[in-house]
């Protein structure tokens, strides 16, 4: 019978149903599960009631479920990490479910690499314990799922010397390195790493939010997403991007600026209210000087476009809803496409901002000379018709021709 204890109460007499459905959910990534196959699971859970001795790691796979399961319940001891790796061989994803009180850093080190090189999922399970060395393979996942009762702590890695638990500073270098390459920043890192070895700090999703990792919140068969529920780092990055787009690019893209107003104002306020003024601000003061360092090396007009297409890339108001033309007066096959395709409305108003710059503000015979080029690279242009990657080509070509053009605000 395979075994799925880690995503149930550790009590034969009930199963927790919202936790089999976040789970099914998360199988499937939609909807819920057949009924007859939520029995199944149901069953199957009831005959596992207790945690076992050692770490206990097994691949399930279910009928109708794409993306398999593969539970780990127990202390991780000595060849968990290489016994974990051989299971994984071969699986393009998978969604590993946890349940252990912990264990030996190495060993979760080794499986949470494995986790994260595999692009697999990992999750606690509503009620369900993850501590300690458990904590690091969970946070390793490309998704991380938790719920509110979700019981995930961390504490210090220690070493037992003549009957008492010493902190390992070894270890714990090495844990910091970890994480600093899962891309957390330091305050994360030290909440992993602060609490004595008989203590535990317990991550919740909002502590998470804080911290910057980003989880999806499950609540019976309901998930939060990240981008519904973002991070204060989301929000100190949007912060600084419409700070840009308010000022440098401004003069490129023309854009709505009372809505960008709007959402620079909003990042900020959400940012602070998540972790206070002092704390906000040390976060985005150091993206300014990233930006900065970008606009020396690529260009205001470069970085622009950028911008713009980082937060309509994550589903922002821009400011930019259309080219620099009005789409009612379209009447090519190119305006049409330009019209349809908003990764160009950016690339267009640029274009067509500089072309104004040029006629209104060069001296005439550079300005000449300039607009002929302009009038060829336009032919060329037209001359893509309504293809969209001949397009973003021709625009992608003249707009890195351009990248030394800075306009004034």
């Amino acid at each position: 019978m395979m075994e799925l204890s880690s995503v149930v109460k550790s009590t034969a007499s009930r199963v927790d149903r919202n936790t089999i459905d976040g789970i099914i959910k998360l199988a499937r990534g939609v909807g819920m599960f057949a009924t007859k196959w939520l029995g199944l699971l149901v069953g199957m859970a009831l005959c596992c009631c207790t945690v076992a001795p050692a770490a206990e790691i097994e691949k399930i796979d279910l009928p109708g479920i794409d993306v398999p399961l593969i539970s780990l319940r127990g202390p991780i001891e000595q060849g968990d990490g290489e016994k974990f790796s051989k299971l994984a061989e071969g699986l393009n994803r998978a969604s590993v479910i946890l349940k252990s009180p912990g264990g030996l850093v190495k060993e979760a080190l080794q499986i949470g690499a494995t986790i994260r090189m595999s692009g697999f999922s990992t999750m606690v399970a509503a009620d369900q314990e993850c501590f300690s060395a458990c904590g690091l393979i969970w946070v390793s996942g490309v998704r991380r799922y938790m719920s509110d009762t979700s019981l995930i702590g961390f504490h210090a890695a220690y070493r037992e010397e003549n009957g008492e638990y010493r902190e390992s500073g070894v270890a714990n270098a090495e844990i910091g390195s970890y994480l600093t390459h899962l891309g957390l920043r330091i305050e994360a890192i030290r909440y992993f790493t602060t609490a004595g070895p008989n203590d535990f700090l317990l991550l919740t999703p909002e502590r998470a939010r804080v911290l910057g990792i980003e989880t999806y919140k499950v609540d019976g068969g309901n998930i939060t997403t990240p981008s519904a529920n973002p991070t204060v780092d989301v929000y100190a990055d949007r912060f600084v991007w419409y700070s840009l787009l308010q000022s440098r690019c401004a003069p490129f893209l023309q854009p709505d600026r009372a809505a960008v107003k709007r959402a620079h104002e909003a990042a900020f306020a959400e940012g602070n209210k998540l972790v206070g003024a002092d704390k906000w601000i040390e976060l985005w003061t150091p993206l300014l000087d990233e930006v900065n360092s970008d606009l020396a090396k690529k260009g205001a007009l470069l970085l622009c476009i950028e911008t713009e297409a980082h937060l309509r890339g994550q589903g922002q108001l821009t400011g930019v809803d259309g080219p620099s033309f009005s789409c009612a007066a379209a009447a090519t096959s190119t305006e049409l496409s330009l019209c349809r395709q908003p990764e160009l409305w950016s690339k267009d108003r640029a274009m067509n901002s500089i072309y104004m710059w040029i006629r209104n503000n060069v001296e005439k015979s550079v300005r000449k000379r300039l607009l002929e080029v302009q009038r060829r690279w336009l032919r060329d242009r037209n001359d893509c018709g309504g293809d969209a990657s001949c397009l973003n080509a021709v625009y992608d070509q003249r707009l890195n021709e351009l990248r030394a053009i800075d306009l004034p605000s």
